[in-house]
C-alpha cells in the first residue's frame, strides 16, 4: 500500500504492466487505523512496509514486517505461504483423497 496519489499508482501500475491492482491510502486513513505510522521520518509520514499474503476472502494468511532487506518476504516464503493457502482452499489439492 503507498502513500501516493491514485494517479500516481496508476502510472507506476502501468508503467510495470502489472495486472493486478496497487492499494493506495493517499488520505492514510488505513495508516491510522491501523497505526502504522513509521515515526523516524515525520516530514514524510510514510507508512511502516508490511507485507501480506491472503486467502481469496482477503483474510490475512501472513504478516511479514518489511523493514529493509531483512523483514520482506523472500519469494520461497511467498511460495511456500500461496502452497499453504491453496491445500487450505483447493478440493482437489490432495488427488489421492479426491472422490471419484
Amino acid at each position: 500500500m503507498s502513500v501516493d496519489p491514485p494517479e500516481v499508482s496508476a502510472a507506476f501500475r502501468a508503467g510495470l504492466g502489472a495486472e493486478f491492482p496497487f492499494l493506495c491510502d493517499y488520505e492514510r486513513k488505513v495508516q491510522r487505523q491501523l497505526d502504522l505510522q513509521e515515526t523516524s521520518d515525520p516530514r514524510h509520514d510514510p507508512i511502516i512496509p508490511y507485507s501480506f499474503t491472503l486467502y481469496p476472502d482477503l483474510t490475512i494468511h501472513k504478516i511479514y514486517n518489511g523493514y529493509w532487506f531483512w523483514g520482506r518476504p523472500t519469494l520461497e516464503e511467498l511460495r511456500q505461504d500461496f502452497r499453504e493457502i491453496s491445500r487450505k482452499i483447493r478440493p482437489d489439492w490432495d488427488l489421492q483423497n479426491i472422490r471419484r
